[in-house]
């Protein structure tokens, strides 16, 4: 490639030879009179005029050091980057004579220098001993000594193909065995459900029927497993009268991994949260119970029912979700809420939904690292996931748990 860029430092002589050599895009830093460059005890930096590279600007330094016992030293070689932009390179170094022959060259190893000022002199890169100073004033050209540059943009660095593994498929087996009425042990006879006769009246139909498995029910929903009795040679047939087959479908379809789409949960959110709840099937309540909580709107016309509600089926999202709409309502509520039916024990709740209002307001005092008794229920339930214990349960059982396992 051709040469990038002659740069003199001091006045060059009028017999300098100009040469040129074979080699990576290079840039010729010429020291003139560097004989006459006095070394300093210690270090002393000599720093070349800007020169452009590769799309970026550059200086050298070189260093001349000199032991106080001794009139010789070490030559040191710097790149220093002036632009205002990181960039990688391979570089390197050479020194040759009047002759071409080269004295002395160092190859460095791919660099990123960063942008012109970064703390920590990221932005230079060189070698501290790249010759005695004897050595390179043997290597003058009529007083100069020249150092090339060379350098060229670093390659990016290639990422190796990922290799293709499949996805573990345990899962999708599991799921798979949903209804699978080859290996079930079990058969669950749901409902009654009604249709129309072709005489217009309203007539029974054979329940619905699903297949399923006692081993995995030990595990998804121990009180359905508790239903089917011991594990035997023969098919179970257990009767379920107090869920619907469609309820009954999502609930079973969830213990064996499956999903409930979003647009069921919103339509069956208080009828999957019963089930889910009779059931034991603890995260499917909680899923419902949060998709309830974020497409319901409370008002003073509901608020009750859905206090009552989540009392009931010890909903403490629903419960907190609640509470709040009565503490940012207060004076509507006490106007219009006859507040005689309310369930017991909800002072807790107010007094934590009273706190986190203040505090939002700045009103309230900062409170203690871990203080549980204001926590929202959703970071209580995480604290308590991550010990691995059950999340299912009102803010005094969590709260309770904690402290317990704190």
């Amino acid at each position: 490639m051709s040469l990038s860029a002659v740069v003199d430092v001091r006045t060059p002589s009028a017999g300098l030879l100009e040469w040129n050599s074979r080699g990576w895009v290079k840039a010729e830093v010429r020291y003139h009179g560097f004989a006459g460059l006095s070394p300093v005890i210690g270090r002393g930096l000599i720093k070349s005029p800007e020169f452009t590279c590769v799309g970026c600007q550059w200086c050298l330094l070189v260093l001349l050091s000199v032991h106080p016992t001794s009139d010789d030293g070490m030559v040191g070689v710097f790149l220093h980057n002036m632009s205002a932009k990181d960039i990688k390179i391979v570089y390197g170094f050479c020194v040759k004579d009047s002759d071409g022959k080269e004295v002395n060259h160092r190859l460095l190893r791919p660099h990123t220098f960063s942008r012109k000022g970064t703390p920590g002199n990221k932005d230079i890169g060189g070698v501290v001993k790249v010759a005695k100073r004897s050595t390179m004033i043997d290597s003058l050209v009529d007083g100069t000594l020249i150092i090339e540059v060379r350098m060229k943009l670093a390659k990016p660095t290639e990422t190796p193909p990922t290799a293709f593994v499949p996805e573990n498929p345990f899962c999708n087996i599991i799921q798979q065995m949903f209804m699978d009425e080859e290996t079930a042990d079990v058969v669950f006879e749901v409902g009654e459900r009604q249709t129309n006769s072709n005489g217009g009246e309203n007539a029974k139909t054979s329940p619905a029927t699903f297949y399923a498995h006692q081993l995995i029910l030990q595990k998804g929903s121990s009180t359905l497993a508790e239903l089917c009795g011991s594990v035997g040679e023969e098919t179970t047939q257990v009767s379920i009268t107090d869920v619907t087959p469609d309820i009954f479908h999502h609930l079973l379809h969830y213990v064996y991994g499956g999903k409930v789409a979003e647009d069921d949960l919103k339509a069956n959110s208080k009828d999957l949260i019963d089930a889910a709840d009779k059931y034991g099937i603890s995260n499917l309540k909680l899923e419902a119970e949060a998709c309830f909580v974020n497409s319901t709107k409370i008002s003073v016309e509901n608020m009750m029912e859905h206090l009552l509600y989540a009392d009931a089926k010890n909903c403490a999202l629903m419960k907190e979700s609640v509470i709040d709409f009565i503490v940012e309502n207060k004076f509507e509520v006490l106007e219009k809420v006859s507040l005689k039916d309310a369930p017991g024990g909800l002072l807790a709740d107010v007094l934590a939904a009273v706190a986190r209002e203040e505090k939002k307001n700045g009103n309230g005092k900062e409170a203690k690292k871990d203080n549980f008794s204001t926590m929202r229920i959703s970071d209580l339930r995480r604290k308590v996931h991550e010990k691995g214990l059950d999340i299912d349960g009102s803010r005094e059982t969590l709260i309770a748990t904690l402290k317990e396992h704190s």
